[in-house]
């Protein structure tokens, strides 16, 4: 069956070339949450909380009844038998991804920026072709709701990032044509983002390569003003240097467009010696490297206190840096706010001080996109905020409750060492030798442990700092605490 679902302006459905007759703003609010996680189970108290809001006192008498009135009635309008199902608990569009143009976009995206040191002038063609897809400025204009407010704004940011992208493509492949082309659309950005740092750095470049360079300082005078006015800053680096290299009289031509970005590594150091492992750390890279389809993969590694979730997180982390060489942030524990404002700083902006959750989460996503950059979260009490949602970008969440994260994670269980795991384990830290003279000690002390490696590296530290204790010496200490 040919199907095209459009959310990238309007919610528009064509099924077999035939436009669908969406109904009602609420009807078309339970079909835009479940456009944004095709071939997802979407549980329906998400789609009450979607269309309605968390506060129960704006929900209808019978909301469940109403959503599943909307799901009929969005069945006769796609007229697909067997397109929206309801299973277990909630909804499923079972569309493919490529069907929705969301995806396509992504995908391109993801697609240019991998390409865009290698190939610049086939990552802007993408690019391009990418933002082209959309049919207006805002995505799902006009679908009420919380769910579909938090999609735009995200979406949005997704997108002034990717214009950045293309526009500094254009600057750095381009001259004076490719310049005066960027100008009018840059400086209505410009005047859209008046803080955008980014923003006016390429318009002030633009500016200068047009020969307009006194306007391009002019152009900074007044952004500086700004920013110490509202903001109570003096312009970044990367903007303050250009306008400094234009005030020296620097030819155009020599003035580079793409600035150099930060790029965190804020990895604690591996575990050298992580056994029993292996299968865990193969699923968790797969799906982290899993980005071609335009994806954000999210991966939770969840299990008992002492089971190391934590430290096979860093090490998955170590083990796919390669996958994401615009950097690594890390987050152990803390709030969404504080967490988001030391991500911003990692790269490159100076969140001011009082923003707001969500002010600073459109702006993470900003600077994210059009990176390939890998964010893992240990202990966090609210990832959601976190989640770098944009194409290019992944995350690995340890510790965190099932219900924390998005539908599409993949959710691995952290358990307990096999016992000869354990046996190698205590092996590599206190030494062979001395582990293979005592099997039975070693056999109890693994179980004592409750083969969890938190506890079994421990005691095998406190046994290596004891040379003349024996390892049946250890079982005895620990009985004795017990």
């Amino acid at each position: 069956m040919e199907l095209d679902f459009r959310v990238l302006g309007p919610l528009r459905a064509r099924c077999e070339g035939r436009e669908a007759d969406l109904g009602r703003p609420q009807q078309r609010a339970v079909l835009a949450a479940l456009l944004l996680a095709p071939g997802e189970l979407v549980p329906t108290d998400r789609l009450v909380e979607g269309v309605w809001g968390e506060d129960d006192a704006h929900w209808p008498k019978d909301p469940v009844g109403q959503i599943g009135t909307h799901a009929h009635r969005l069945r006769r309008a796609l007229d697909a038998p067997g397109l929206l199902v309801a299973a277990a608990g909630g909804y499923r569009l079972s569309v493919p991804r490529g069907s929705v143009d969301l995806f396509r976009y992504e995908a391109a995206v993801a697609e240019a920026v991998a390409l865009r040191h290698r190939e610049p002038l086939r990552a802007r063609e993408l690019l391009v072709g990418a933002l082209d897809a959309w049919e207006g400025p805002r995505a799902l204009e006009g679908v009420p709701g919380p769910l579909a407010e938090r999609a735009r704004e995200r979406l949005a940011a997704g997108r002034l990032a990717a214009l950045k992208v293309r526009y500094d493509l254009d600057l750095a492949l381009g001259g004076h044509e490719e310049a005066l082309a960027a100008l009018e659309p840059l400086g209505e950005l410009a005047r859209a983002y008046p803080l955008d740092e980014e923003v006016h750095r390429l318009h002030l470049l633009a500016l200068h390569r047009c020969g307009r360079s006194e306007r391009a300082l002019a152009a900074y005078e007044e952004l500086r003003e700004r920013l110490d006015r509202e903001l109570g800053l003096e312009p970044g680096a990367a903007v303050a240097e250009l306008a400094e290299r234009v005030r020296g009289g620097e030819p155009a031509v020599a003035v580079a467009a793409v600035r150099a970005l930060p790029r965190p590594c804020q990895l604690p150091p591996d575990i050298p010696d992580l056994v029993g492992r292996a299968g865990l750390v193969g699923e968790a890279e797969r799906a982290l490297r899993a980005l071609a389809a335009g994806a954000s993969p999210v991966v939770g590694l969840s299990g008992p206190s002492g089971s190391g979730a934590s430290a096979l997180a860093v090490h998955v982390a170590h083990t796919v840096q390669d996958a994401f060489p615009d950097g690594q942030l890390y987050a152990a524990g803390g709030e969404a706010g504080a967490v988001l404002a030391g991500f911003l700083r990692a790269l490159g902006e100076r969140p001011g001080d009082g923003a707001q959750v969500a002010e600073l989460r459109v702006r993470y996503h900003e600077l994210l996109a059009g990176r390939r950059v890998l964010v893992v979260l240990d202990g966090v009490a609210d990832p959601g905020p976190l989640l770098p949602e944009v194409p290019g970008c992944a995350v690995v969440v340890a510790g965190a409750e099932p219900g924390a994260l998005p539908g599409r994670a993949v959710r691995l269980a952290v358990g307990p060492l096999e016992p000869h795991d354990a046996y190698e384990l205590l092996a590599r830290i206190v030494g062979a030798e001395r582990i293979r003279r005592e099997p039975d000690a070693v056999a109890g002390l693994a179980a004592a442990c409750g083969y969890l490696p938190v506890l079994l590296r421990t005691a095998a530290t406190r046994l290596a700092a004891r040379p003349q204790w024996s390892v049946a010496d250890l079982v005895q200490w620990f009985a004795g605490r017990g």
